[in-house]
């Protein structure tokens, strides 16, 4: 199944692709002698043991038994390495990650509800139990440990709270830098630095890379602290630590760069605040480029305007409701029925998932007695929200959409509505053209562009980067409509690209996608963009001891070549399975492949009323562990 062929199906989380021509992209481990005190053993995640004539310490994590363990951050998928070291040594870990780390009972507990209307889009990759912490250190600390002295610097970027430790040892001076840099100076991934950036009152929905001037201002720590050689928690050993970090630095601000040339939140926001955001990372002097606007004027009187919903008025009386995220559109809708302006809504087309555009859906479907419609791909999404973890998501599910395939048209009165998959501010996401006769077409596109650009400030809607997907199949779409108007809901106009600004943002797109190839540790740009490469589906679930529920594990192979996944559900207390726990399953280039595990409760469900599954993922220079979860809760027996 491809992308294009998604109809009622899912996409999930990420797979993080380490492909290298250096030996420590095995999958096996491999240890290294680095200097007489310090062994690293390389694999999924780095190991290292820094020993005394005595004792030892390790960071990340060891197999044999040390004194200290040291903590860069505190992400599930990384903390792992250290649970069989942290068994009997003093665990020691940066302050500012204290709640990743500690309170992660309440984090889960917060998740069922907080999962929804989500403007903070931070990673839900969370341990599942508490850390013992031993010692909280903080920026400019000096501990010694085991016979050596290890320095805290402070390296926040890929997490909020990340620190470095350096060590001098056996003559070198060597740094233990977490997920700061991978290899020969890139990161893992995009979304990991979405965030608020509240100086300039933008919420973490809006902070494309908001943590990449966090990055850099690490990176130049990083080249101030003169290492002789680095040490990530993921990848090869950094032989030039300072170079690795100045290529990095430059290759994220070409990115950020690229980003607000393109920028639809110039519209939103105005130049004042993107130059603040841009000087955050590019530094004060830096020459910003932002879009002129695009031709825009004002909206046709054949549509209504009401928040983020419109509504298309019939000669008949009739009339089409686009989204409808609150209650004060039914309401305006009825006062125009009042009026004698419309005499009644005939239908509603849902463009996205997002809450602004469909919390009110189902209770105008019911006032207005009329069917919801939408395309193949995301019907699900509006179908089952619960299923699914993705940005501003409604907690409403919609119920029987009328699903329409990808090109399909509808005759409504003197109206033509052409349906599109149209996947570019997020992928579950579609479009309607309206084709009236002697009415220039109007293209209504939910969130997807605005006069100044792209709406692809928040990654983890899943923005996809190749030709034919996301934004550059959108703008294919828009050509292919030829001369029409474009309507953004949030935007109360009607605008138009020319053929030089079609161009431009092509072009522009395209040097994007190239600028993530070269920055990023991963085969293709499509993971460091999309978290959901790898996902559980449903993202949560109700079991019990009767029933067998089945969870889906489904991969979304970027890259372009046929890949085997050997996978592993890794099953939390009191949930069982008789199903294969280590299925291997092989998906073709573009496709989406998916093994599942049938689940039910057994023993005595004590403790907290959540469990969390997750997965383990291997590939050809692919090892994650504990990567994507699932939210698993008791159903209760019926009385």
């Amino acid at each position: 199944m491809t992308f294009l062929q998604l109809s009622r199906y899912a996409l999930g989380a990420t797979v993080l692709c380490f492909l290298t021509t250096t030996p420590w992209g095995r999958l096996s481990a491999e240890q290294i002698q680095l200097t007489a005190s310090c062994k690293v053993e390389l694999g999924a995640i780095n190991a290292v043991c820094v020993r005394s004539s005595q004792e030892a310490v390790a960071v990340y994590g060891w197999d044999q038994p040390v004194n200290q363990v040291l903590l860069t951050h505190g992400r599930r998928d990384v903390v792992w390495r250290a649970k069989k070291a942290a068994e009997s040594a003093e665990v020691i870990a940066p302050v500012r990650e204290r709640d990743l780390l500690e309170n992660v009972a309440a984090y889960w507990e917060r998740f069922p509800v907080a999962r929804y209307h989500d403007y903070a889009q931070q990673t839900t990759k969370v341990p599942f139990h508490a850390w013992a912490v031993k010692r909280w250190v903080k920026p400019g600390d000096k501990v010694q440990l085991s016979g050596t002295l290890f320095e805290v610097l402070e390296t926040p970027g890929f997490t909020r709270g990340a620190v470095s430790y350096v060590a001098e040892l056996d003559g070198k001076r060597i740094g233990f830098i977490g997920d700061l840099i991978y290899g020969d100076g890139k990161l893992l991934d995009l979304y990991s630095y979405q965030d608020a950036i509240p100086a300039s009152q933008i919420r973490g929905y809006h902070g494309y890379g908001a943590r990449l001037a966090d990055l850099v201002a690490s990176l130049d720590r990083i080249i101030a602290a003169k290492l002789d050689v680095a040490v990530p928690s993921r990848g090869p050993i950094i032989e030039n630590p300072s170079q690795a970090a100045a290529k990095l630095r430059r290759r994220v601000q070409a990115i950020y760069h690229n980003y607000l040339s393109t920028n639809a939140l110039h519209w939103y926001f105005k130049e004042e605040r993107m130059r603040a955001c841009g000087e955050r990372v590019l530094g004060p002097d830096a020459n910003i480029e932002l879009m002129p606007y695009c031709k825009h004027q004002k909206t046709p009187d054949w549509i209504y305007e009401n928040s983020t919903s419109r509504l298309i008025l019939s000669e008949t009386g009739g009339s089409f409701l686009l989204d409808c995220g609150s209650n004060r559109v039914i309401e305006a809708i009825q006062n125009l029925i009042k009026q004698g302006a419309v005499d009644k809504v005939e239908g509603i087309f849902v463009t996205h998932f997002h809450d602004d555009h469909t919390d009110a859906v189902t209770d105008a479907a019911k006032v207005f007695q009329c069917a919801v419609y939408a395309t193949a791909q995301y019907s699900d999404v509006l179908e089952h929200p619960a299923a699914f973890h993705l940005p501003a998501m409604t907690a409403n599910p919609i119920r029987n959409v009328q699903v329409m395939q990808n090109g399909a048209s509808m005759k409504w009165h003197e109206y033509t509505f052409p349906f599109h998959f149209f996947p570019g501010q997020a992928f579950y996401h579609g479009a309607m053209l309206v084709e009236k006769e002697g009415e220039k077409p109007v293209f209504f596109i939910g969130d997807e562009f605005a006069p100044s650009g792209f709406d692809d400030y928040c990654v983890l809607n899943r923005n996809l980067l190749h030709d034919d997907q996301g934004y550059l199949l959108c703008l294919k779409k828009v050509r292919d409509a030829g001369e029409c108007w474009l309507i953004n809901e949030h935007i109360q106009h009607v605008f138009q690209y020319n053929s030089k600004e079609l161009e431009y943002l092509t072009s522009r797109y395209r040097q994007r996608r190239d600028l993530i190839n070269e920055t990023v540790a991963w085969h293709d740009a499509n993971y460091a963009v999309d978290e959901q490469w790898a996902a559980l589906y449903p993202r949560s679930e109700a079991i019990s001891a009767s029933e067998l529920k089945k969870i889906e594990l489904r991969i979304a192979n970027h890259s372009n070549a046929l890949r085997s996944y050997k996978l592993t559900f890794n099953l939390p207390g009191n949930v069982v399975t008789s199903d294969e726990k280590s299925p291997t399953i092989t998906v073709q280039p573009g496709n989406i492949g998916t093994a599942s595990i049938r689940i039910k409760v057994a023993g005595n469900w004590k403790g907290p009323s959540w469990r969390v599954l997750t997965a383990d993922i291997q590939s050809e220079g692919i090892h994650v562990r504990q990567w994507c979860d699932a939210y698993l809760t008791k159903q209760e027996a019926a009385r």
